[in-house]
């Protein structure tokens, strides 16, 4: 054997090209389109409801319910041709897609057209997410994976940032409407710059090849390896469990602070956007330190998540139930950076565990669950079990209650991380990825 091909790197330990740094560049910027734009109806839904005469499960339908049932459904079919299609262009497409409903948002003029809209921008988001793992796990091998992940995932708080203060501002000079209107519009520019800027990268190029004679990858080959696959059945139940918590404190934190801690919008807007920004923080650091552990316990890439989501539930119970609205934007800079540290450790599992042919499948099918029960009955859980606290204290007080209860899942969400961390090196030894 020469000395070039004894230096040649094997499978997970091939440098990072400059076009990958550029994919997860841009990709980052389409994913924080993505979450602000799904932001901006949370940051509004006080004025659209006092505009539109809705009541607060009206809200979580449109927040959560409504939307997470088109953006988990559609995201399946759509995941399926990722995987046999070009990613960026299906990428790209689905980011004009949401951008334009998102715009068209701001025509609402009741609760159906309302719902509409929120269809549309569903079924657009569900082509971004699944598809652009897919692509990042072709460009950065499995030892930077938590990393590149973490890296890419810190569109979400960054987005929620971005559309608080700009909704919150533009509503406050303008109207709600024109919030809509003006935010959806770059996504639209976002959507060109990836099909210039990215190329498409061959599909496992750096994971391990499949057998010559291996078999093409039929229909529910996807369902059947995640229902197989002890780790990533924990997974997909640990992700519901703490978007079910996440989304359904994140959706309703604007209307607390206005409702319940008597914040104006205007200051909601300019002290809660910068606090989601230090999600940054526990994004790529938890991708990190699951990186560097992982390297000799692999059981980190679950275990770190357990660990930052066992210590944000007592800080988001403290910030809720204190009855300062100044104190609670102070306690609540904890832990939205520990319930970011999930994202870059987790899915790095998920794509490692998954086959390269599959990738964007088996993350679609985690999403549905994740988006479906997290998504879908977060939000809707807490405006729900607000609307019955009404009867027995004000509105200001049923909503604090109802999302206390919903900080305690993210404890639950922490147990089946740790469990999935005992069973990830046998799965993975198994799977021959290890």
């Amino acid at each position: 054997m020469s000395d070039s091909t004894a230096r040649q790197p094997g499978p997970g330990a091939q440098p990072v090209s400059a076009a990958g740094w550029v994919a997860l560049g841009v990709l980052l910027l389409v994913y924080t389109i993505n979450f602000m734009d799904r932001q901006l109806f949370a940051v509004l839904q006080e004025q659209i409801r006092a505009d539109l005469g809705l009541e607060d499960w009206q809200l979580g339908l449109l927040g959560g319910t409504m939307f997470a049932v088109f953006y988990a459904t559609m995201g399946l079919p759509i995941a399926w041709l990722a995987d046999r299609a070009h990613r960026i262009r299906l990428i790209s497409a689905a980011c004009a897609v949401w951008s334009v409903f998102t715009a068209l948002s701001g025509a609402a003029t009741s609760f159906l057209t309302m719902a509409l809209a929120r269809i549309g921008v569903a079924t657009g988001e569900a082509g971004g997410v699944a598809p652009s793992y897919s692509v990042l796990s072709d460009y950065f091998p499995k030892t930077r994976r938590g990393f590149a992940l973490g890296i890419f995932t810190i569109g979400a708080p960054i987005g929620l940032m971005a559309g608080t203060i700009l909704g919150a501002l533009i509503a406050d000079a303008l109207s709600w409407r024109w919030a809509f209107v003006i935010l959806g519009l770059p996504g639209i520019l976002i959507a060109l710059a990836l099909l210039f800027f990215v190329r498409e990268p061959v599909r496992g190029r750096l994971d391990r090849p499949a057998p010559a004679d291996a078999p093409r990858p039929r229909p529910f080959d996807a369902a059947r390896a995640v229902m197989t696959t002890p780790t990533l059945m924990l997974l997909t139940a640990a992700a519901a469990a703490t978007s079910f918590g996440g989304y359904g404190l994140y959706q309703w934190i604007p209307s607390f602070l206005q409702r319940s801690q008597g914040l104006p919008l205007e200051t909601v807007g300019s002290l809660l956007g910068p606090i989601f920004l230090v999600g940054v923080l526990g994004a790529v650091g938890g991708g990190c330190i699951a990186d560097r552990i992982g390297r000799t316990h692999v059981s980190a890439y679950a275990h770190v998540p357990a660990v930052s989501l066992a210590l944000a539930s007592p800080f988001f119970l403290a910030a809720i139930l204190v009855r300062d609205g100044q104190l609670s934007l102070l306690l609540l800079v904890i832990p939205v950076s520990l319930s970011y540290a999930w994202l870059g450790p987790g899915l790095a599992a998920v794509q490692t565990l998954s086959s390269p042919q599959l990738r964007s499948q088996t993350a679609a099918i985690i999403a549905f669950f994740n988006n479906l029960i997290g998504f879908g009955l977060g939000p809707l859980f807490v405006g729900t079990l607000s609307d019955i606290l009404k009867a027995h204290m004000s509105e200001g007080e049923a909503l604090r209650m109802a999302m206390a209860a919903a900080a305690a899942s993210l404890l639950i969400a922490a147990g089946l991380f740790a469990i999935a961390g005992l069973t990830l090196k046998r799965d993975l030894n198994r799977l021959g990825q290890a």
